[in-house]
């Protein structure tokens, strides 16, 4: 029995030596955690924790800027890890304690380190630069307010229904509406403006208008583009294009602005005389 005890006993000492002699042995290193493998697609800050917690003191981490949704990879899911310039490391290797670890990263690029613009997006700039001094031009021989008026008129006397002659097929000049005209069956020819479009300078002596939107007494809408140019003495729209017809209703079912326009000379209502312009909408209501 006391042999068994001293056999039990021995042990116990030999192994506490083990021990003791093992851990002077890797004085001043560090044990690798999982292999790089396991490490790739965790969280960066999680891998870190765990180098620091295997006593490594020289952790490092490095940005890869490739994100652009993070939905397939996650901010800050890991790429690769080395140690000592290994990406291939094993686990449970024993290291200094002072080599490089770096811990590689998927993450957003940072609003710091915008891309330069593109040749496009510096031409778009000067464009708009262009445009505008074409319309400031433009403006102070043929004020865009009377460019806009001319076209309300122009559509409003190509579908208005008491303007022609007694012959029922010409056009009677004196019965042409005027842009302030309210008088008589509205119904007949009035046309509010839901939208005045976009108008820019098409040349230095013509406006061009985008979605110009007008609508009748009925509802009956006309989305039109056009042109209008001043010859110094009348206003004159040209190159109307655009539908005409009930909000909702299919494409088959719209009339062809242009349809106003056609004929190898231009009807009468196209050409806008000063005076038909001259007085405010708003004053005649």
């Amino acid at each position: 029995m006391k042999k068994i005890i001293s056999i039990f006993i021995a042990c116990i000492i030999i192994t506490l030596v083990g021990c003791a002699g093992d851990s002077n042995e890797h004085e001043g290193e560090a044990k690798t955690p999982s292999g790089s493998s396991i490490q790739k697609g965790r969280d960066y800050q999680e891998v870190v924790n765990d180098f620091k917690g295997k006593g490594f003191k020289n952790i490092k981490t490095e940005k890869l800027e490739d994100l652009i949704t993070g939905w397939l990879t996650k901010d800050g899911q890991v790429e690769s890890v080395s140690v000592d310039g290994d990406k291939d490391y094993s686990p449970d290797v024993w290291y200094s304690n002072n080599v490089k670890v770096v811990i590689t990263y998927h993450t957003f690029s940072s609003d710091d380190e915008k891309p330069e613009p593109t040749s496009s997006s510096k031409e778009e700039p000067q464009k708009e630069n262009h445009d505008e001094a074409a319309k400031v031009a433009l403006e102070a021989i043929f004020p865009v307010e009377n460019a806009k008026r001319s076209a309300v008129v122009a559509i409003t006397n190509g579908y208005a229904t008491d303007v022609f002659a007694e012959d029922r097929n010409t056009y009677d000049v004196s019965k042409l509406h005027s842009y302030a005209d309210t008088s008589g069956n509205v119904n007949n020819y009035f046309m509010k403006v839901n939208s005045w479009g976009t108008w820019s300078a098409k040349d230095k002596k013509t406006w061009h208008v985008d979605s110009l939107i007008l609508e009748n007494a009925f509802g009956t809408v006309a989305n039109a583009t056009l042109d209008v140019n001043f010859d110094g003495t009348n206003y004159v729209v040209s190159n109307i294009k655009g539908t005409f017809g009930n909000p909702g209703s299919s494409a088959d079912n719209l009339a062809d602005l242009s349809e106003i326009g056609y004929g190898s000379t231009a009807p009468i209502y196209l050409t806008i005389s000063a005076d038909l312009i001259k007085n405010e909408r708003s004053k005649a209501e």
